[in-house]
């Protein structure tokens, strides 16, 4: 299967973040961030989802900083002071007008945090702000679904409308796709075309169980219906 020109990078080992770790950049496709420095691959592919997810209309990357022992929350650079405890988050993302904080976590190592969530969640909340932990359980199977929708969903916006705009024609001309198996030989290099039928919401498409590779799933249609890209639910 053929994908669209990678945009993500990762930066030379050389520059790596202040815990050791090899850092990622990537695009955010007008989301916040111009670029997205993540600090693990957890967090890229985190980052991936909400660049996905249509009720995501903003990322930031280590937005803000909490002071725990005051209980105050700083949304601009302020020099750390050694006698004052902080936390500075992962992530924030405004999801439908509402902000929320992201921490990232591996699920093997999120009981030897020594993070008090809690506390740090109630501290949020007072400014206004959600708070949730996310897990590479979250994910479940869904990381390589997630790292080829991506790099299509940042690919030239025109082509990418022009590949839905053409599958929802040939669906609408040919009422007996079933499966995308059936579109081989009406559409050259199908991929493309199904990719972009799923972020424009085309067709629908189950990112935590069908395999995006294979191409050997069933056709069904969204009539614009993105909830199929909303692999992580905020409440």
């Amino acid at each position: 299967m053929r994908v669209a020109p990678s945009t993500e990078r990762q930066i030379d080992p050389a520059k790596r973040t202040r815990r050791g770790r090899p850092a990622f950049r990537m695009s955010s496709a007008g989301k916040g961030d111009v670029v997205l420095k993540c600090q693990s691959r957890l967090e890229w592919l985190f980052a991936m989802v909400f660049v996905l997810h249509p009720g995501i209309s903003e990322i930031y990357f280590q937005p803000l900083i909490v002071n725990l022992t005051k209980k105050k929350v700083y949304r601009k650079k302020i020099k750390l002071d050694t006698k004052y405890k902080y936390y500075i988050p992962d992530f924030l993302i405004v999801v439908n007008g509402k902000e929320f904080i992201v921490e990232v976590k591996s699920a093997g190592l999120l009981g030897m945090s020594n993070k008090d969530f809690e506390e740090i969640k109630s501290i949020l909340e007072t400014d206004g702000v959600g708070f949730c932990i996310l897990t590479d359980l979250d994910l479940g199977k869904a990381e390589n679904n997630i790292r080829i929708l991506y790099e299509y969903c940042v690919h030239d916006d025109d082509s990418v409308s022009g590949w839905a705009k053409d599958l929802k024609h040939i669906l609408e001309i040919n009422k007996n796709i079933n499966n995308v198996s059936d579109l081989a030989g009406l559409l050259e290099s199908v991929n493309w075309y199904v990719c972009a039928g799923i972020l424009r919401g085309v067709i629908s498409f189950d990112l935590l169980n069908w395999n995006l590779m294979d191409m050997n799933f069933p056709v069904v249609q969204a009539y614009g219906d993105l909830k199929h890209l909303e692999v992580i639910s905020f409440v």
